[in-house]
């Protein structure tokens, strides 16, 4: 069975957690991220979407003056690089999200996504992941 791990995106793009965000809107559209992880002093403390700034938005509340912090979500759902991707799809169905964030203890490693096991369900589980390697940190 494949692993979180084989799938993920290792290159995850953050931002700080007092950013204004509108900042944060202008980041996930220059780099094409549809979330971002929200950092405060090297810690991960919640996760920011482009669905969050929407909602936002369609309640006619504006973003001025609104800190990342202001709209982020602070419960996170994660899963680690070594579960199984039946696990990371379940986790998601369960809680409704598109995406999750993988981490080791409190060490953010990287972000999985819906379409990242789609596009991994119709490989041959047997063939080893197209690029990039893992080794888990020390």
């Amino acid at each position: 069975m494949p692993k979180v791990k084989d799938k993920m995106t290792f290159d995850v793009v953050t931002i700080g957690a007092t950013k204004d965000v509108s900042e944060a809107a202008q980041l996930m559209l220059e780099e094409k991220k549809g979330a971002l992880p929200v950092t405060e002093d090297g810690d991960l403390v919640g996760i920011l979407t482009d669905r969050d700034i929407i909602s936002q938005v369609a309640k006619g509340e504006g973003l001025d003056g609104k800190s990342v912090r202001d709209l982020m979500t602070e419960k996170l759902v994660t899963i680690g690089p070594e579960q199984d991707l039946d696990e990371a799809r379940q986790l998601m169905a369960d809680h409704q999200l598109d995406r999750i964030l993988v981490t080791y203890g409190d060490r953010l490693l990287g972000i999985i996504s819906e379409a990242d096991i789609r596009a991994y369900a119709g490989r041959d589980v047997r063939e080893p992941p197209a690029s990039g390697t893992y080794t888990l940190p020390a």
